[in-house]
């Protein structure tokens, strides 16, 4: 038998071009595109109100937007006082139904540890009635952390109460600072 070789590898070269044509073929894609235009920000629909004790421990109050408050301003605690604040702020709904309030605790610095017991925060309905978890921040023991999610309706107001106990023997000058997150769900 004879054998043409190049009529051999011209096959052969047309076998593995046809199968690399076939392949790549087999490989098509499409493409997909999103895009966002124009987004624009609206106003805040559940915001911080102020709150009888407002402009006593914070100076600047509730932000414009109604989404950021300072306490900046607290009044020295004596050893071994406990300090309330009833309403420290107030959150409002004003959205068109209910929405889940959660309050979450971030961070605490400064002389917490050592100079302090506890500090709590609690939201309180307009009947006074406690909503969720009291946030409760404990020097040396168990924290709560969150209130959990609170399903509020819209047009109710909440206060949130801050009660702060300074440890008996605590020393002149020391203080602390907290931050804490709220979410609208």
């Amino acid at each position: 038998m004879n054998i043409n070789y190049k009529k051999s590898l011209k096959l052969v070269t047309l076998l593995i071009t046809s199968l690399l044509i076939a392949t790549v073929a087999a490989d098509t894609y499409s493409e997909l595109f999103m895009y966002g235009s124009d987004i624009t920000i609206g106003t805040a629909k559940v915001t911080f109100t102020t709150g009888d004790d407002t402009g006593t421990i914070s100076t600047s109050g509730v932000s414009s937007a109604g989404t950021q408050v300072t306490f900046d301003k607290m009044p020295q605690i004596e050893p071994s006082e406990t300090r309330t604040y009833n309403e420290a702020v107030n959150i409002t709904n004003g959205a068109t139904g209910p929405k889940t309030i959660t309050i979450d605790f971030v961070s605490v610095t400064g002389d917490f540890e050592t100079d302090f017991d506890y500090v709590n925060i609690t939201m309180i309905a307009a009947s006074g009635a406690p909503k969720g978890n009291s946030i409760e921040i404990i020097s040396g023991g168990s924290d709560v952390i969150t209130t959990g999610g609170v399903s509020m309706t819209n047009g109710e107001v909440w206060a949130v109460r801050w009660i702060i106990k300074a440890k008996n023997g605590a020393t002149g000058g020391k203080k602390f600072s907290i931050t804490l997150k709220v979410t609208v769900a």
